[in-house]
């Protein structure tokens, strides 16, 4: 299908984020948008299962959060399970105080996108597939504008756009924004050893009686497994009425590099390394994965865009940094962001991105000049609200960062003799472990944690 001509907002990404970022447009009566990506309806990955409830909420004021929630498995609490027996570390059903969806939702990404898809369809968003970006340049005619160039040779000419198109983005890399972890921590060229995340969803044989209402993790002497009950029938190709669970964990590196699509035999081996049975004892029957539906694997580190708002480079300044006199280009979501999936942070900030962005596109389009000489004061005053939502996401992002690396600390910390001052033995897996026994029983504490991943403290 050909490609519009011209365009006010061109969101370059259709999965949630940027359908999201579309509708949260129309909301506000800004028709002139359309949506590309560079694969077939469906065709992206499932990854995420978790929306929580100040997403919910988010949601909610698009008119979105009914449908997604009838195809989803509500979640009242997370548990872990490790040989000293089970805690329940968050509890969501306080946070009705705050939140009419006090509790998080478990549903694949795939499903969440088919959902908001339909929505977008039904609302005439136009939303075009396969289309590639592959570079994005200012206008030769009108620096304040934007060429899309796409694989096809098509160009689109925009007056914003949008990165929604994941954490390997086109937009960002076309606008020269740096990306790094915000800590200095290696990255993915720089980390010989990268720690690799498996994932998949697969159906079980003597799967383990955890309650399926609850985010099961099983922590064993050297990592932690996640174990998820998917809500209805995900895939086409499983049975009617089969389960069909999330599982997911760390692979060291010294377990050796995993299959881009881990096949059934692979994902056996890694359940049963580091899978229930190693909580429940060696009288428990051995769990067998049945089928596989879908699998994949990634590394799992944080990373960070400089700025999630930015001019595209027309030039050069004589210390060599880029000058910035081109269109504007916005980043939300993977494009901006990202972190291991510990907490199920991830998709939940890139769709709140995304809707608080929309008011300040809509102020960006009625006060910025159509003229192509514009000077350096009237580009910085139209940009306020842009500049103003970027330096907000991006507080709040290193906010989330810094949460999910806490967590994962936490949860991964070594189940080891170690010496305190060279002469006090103590385990700090143990601690841990007597820790969150103890201050698990009180409910105040369990709300704690379900309030800090519930986004509702970070909206």
């Amino acid at each position: 299908m050909s490609l519009p001509q011209s365009v006010d907002i061109l969101v370059v990404g259709a999965g949630p984020t940027g359908l999201c970022l579309a509708l949260a447009l129309q909301k506000h009566d800004c028709t002139a948008v359309l949506v590309v990506d560079s694969a077939e309806q469906g065709g992206n990955t499932s990854r995420a299962i978790a929306i929580h409830a100040a997403t919910l909420e988010a949601l909610d004021s698009m008119g979105c959060a009914e449908d997604v929630m009838k195809e989803a498995r509500k979640m009242s609490a997370q548990a872990t399970h490790s040989k000293r027996g089970t805690v329940e570390t968050a509890t969501f059903g306080p946070l009705a105080k705050y939140s009419k969806f006090p509790f998080v939702i478990c549903i694949p990404q795939h499903v969440t996108e088919r959902i908001l898809g339909k929505i977008v369809q039904d609302r005439h968003i136009p939303v075009l597939r396969p289309h590639r970006a592959t570079r994005v340049q200012p206008s030769a005619e009108n620096p304040n504008l934007t060429d899309i160039i796409f694989e096809d040779g098509q160009v689109v000419r925009a007056r914003v756009v949008v990165g929604a198109d994941g954490s390997h983005s086109t937009v960002r890399e076309s606008a020269k924004i740096g990306w790094a972890d915000p800590d200095g921590e290696l990255s993915d060229e720089e980390d010989n050893m990268p720690m690799q995340l498996v994932i998949a969803d697969v159906t079980l044989e003597n799967a383990p009686g955890w309650p399926l209402d609850k985010m099961n993790f099983a922590i064993s002497t050297d990592n932690i497994f996640l174990l998820g009950a998917l809500p209805g029938q995900p895939y086409p190709q499983i049975p009617a009425g089969q389960l069909v669970y999330r599982i997911a964990t760390n692979v060291p590196a010294s377990f050796g590099v995993p299959p881009h699509a881990p096949d059934t035999e692979y994902l056996q081996k890694i359940l049963d390394a580091w899978g229930p049975k190693v909580t429940l004892g060696l009288d428990s029957p051995r769990i067998i994965i049945k089928q596989t539906a879908w699998s994949s694997r990634y590394r799992t580190r944080s990373s960070i865009a400089d700025t999630f708002f930015a001019r595209l480079p027309t030039g050069t300044h004589p210390d060599g940094t880029p000058l910035r006199e081109g269109g504007p280009v916005v980043l939300v979501g993977d494009a901006a962001h990202i972190h291991p999936p510990i907490g199920g942070q991830g998709m939940n900030l890139g769709i709140r991105d995304a809707i608080k962005l929309a008011p300040a596109l809509i102020e960006y389009l009625r006060t910025a000049p159509a003229s192509p000489t514009t000077t350096r004061a009237q580009l910085d005053l139209v940009d306020a609200p842009l500049r103003q939502w970027a330096e907000e996401r991006h507080e709040r992002a290193l906010a989330v960062i810094k949460f999910v690396k806490q967590m994962e600390g936490l949860m991964t910390l070594p189940n080891e003799r170690r010496w305190l001052l060279g002469i006090v033995p103590y385990n700090p897996a143990w601690l841990r472990d007597v820790f969150m026994g103890i201050m698990c029983r009180f409910t105040w504490w369990r709300a704690r944690t379900a309030w800090q991943v519930s986004g509702l403290g970070n909206p």
